[in-house]
């Protein structure tokens, strides 16, 4: 697709498969705070909205009526949440496959960062995995109030890059990239190897589908 000269993406679920890091580090700050743990896979469902949304779901998931947590609650579980995250998050997160090779095969566009992670971690992950150097902007969640599926972050990150959406897509594993891609304008790819199923992804009606991060290959280079 040669019209396409700009390519947004997620981190969690898209380029890194945080799962487990993410769950052990929320049945930690759950633990701390005198909760039960919960499923990876409930825990996964969580993710895609920031760590305040992250920690709110799981801290009213684990109350025993169900009952949101209150303003004091909620501030000291995201506390806690994120000093457990800093000591775990590299344990045993990694690429999924073929993410360095599809990058550098694809060295005449421009690439961006659009996550709801907060913008010094998700930076940390782009350089320990040595695929930083790819990456002409980062936008995280700690940048503007809006968040995905706003599309307020693909615009910024649209902005910062001189681009215009009709010469971008934006490709991410949840219905809220492909949600804030239509709303920006830009073409979307719903990722089905991420934190959400195929049908989940299909119910947005991205433009396009991948089931492996290598198919980017078969349609922008």
């Amino acid at each position: 697709m040669s019209q396409i000269s700009v390519m947004l993406f997620d981190l969690d679920g898209t380029l890194i498969d945080s799962r487990a890091d993410l769950a052990r580090s929320i049945n930690m700050m759950l633990a701390d705070l005198g909760r039960p743990p919960l499923s990876e896979s409930l825990i996964s469902s969580f993710v895609g909205d920031g760590v305040w949304v992250l920690v709110y779901r799981s801290l009213k998931a684990t109350d025993p009526n169900g009952k949101p947590p209150d303003d004091a609650l909620h501030k000291l579980g995201i506390e806690t949440m994120r000093r457990r995250y800093s000591d775990q998050m590299l344990v045993s997160t990694h690429l999924f496959p073929g993410v360095p090779e599809t990058l550098a095969s694809l060295p005449e566009k421009r690439m961006g960062l659009v996550t709801s992670k907060e913008t010094d971690l998700a930076q940390m992950l782009l350089a320990h995995f040595g695929i930083a150097r790819f990456f002409d902007c980062v936008v995280g969640g700690d940048q503007l109030p809006e968040r995905k599926p706003d599309p307020k972050p693909v615009l910024r990150a649209l902005d910062l890059l001189g681009s215009q959406p009709n010469s971008a897509v934006m490709i991410g594993d949840s219905e809220n990239d492909v949600i804030a891609g239509k709303r920006a304008g830009t073409m979307t790819c719903g990722a089905t190897f991420g934190f959400r199923t195929e049908e989940q992804i299909l119910e947005t009606e991205p433009d396009l589908v991948i089931r492996t991060f290598g198919d980017l290959k078969l349609h922008f280079s």
